[in-house]
């Protein structure tokens, strides 16, 4: 049985290559974020390694889908993605904020399984 089990680890092998291929977030990223109402608030959340992956936005309160890539999935105009080309950084940015918007969004990665960001937006 030990030469299977040698065997069968040996090949398990791929050198240098234990995480790259996940993705995951930044440890730098801020997650409490204050704006003032009437302003734009821009909530950061910086993914390493996405590779094919998506990035959304979502809504804690409701579970609403904000965003998925650069594309925006709310009738509310006011939500948007930045997303500097070729980087690492996917901004939520949302305008002429307001109370009703305080509250925590989640930014999440399509890997399987998903993995979560939680950013709180507070409103003053």
């Amino acid at each position: 049985g030990r030469q299977n089990a040698g065997r069968s680890a040996e090949q398990e092998i791929t050198w240098g290559r234990a995480n790259t291929n996940t993705a995951y977030f930044a440890e730098d990223i801020i997650t409490n974020v204050t704006a003032m109402v009437g302003q734009k608030a821009r909530l950061p959340c910086k993914v390493l390694n996405l590779d094919k992956k998506d990035v959304s936005w979502i809504r804690q309160r409701d579970i609403h889908i904000l965003t998925v890539g650069i594309f925006t999935y709310t009738s509310d105009d006011r939500f948007k993605v930045h997303h500097p080309e070729d980087s690492d950084e996917w901004y939520l940015e949302i305008s002429s904020v307001t109370f009703r918007d305080a509250g925590v969004y989640e930014c999440q990665v399509s890997t399987s399984p998903k993995i979560f960001l939680p950013i709180n937006l507070i409103v003053q």
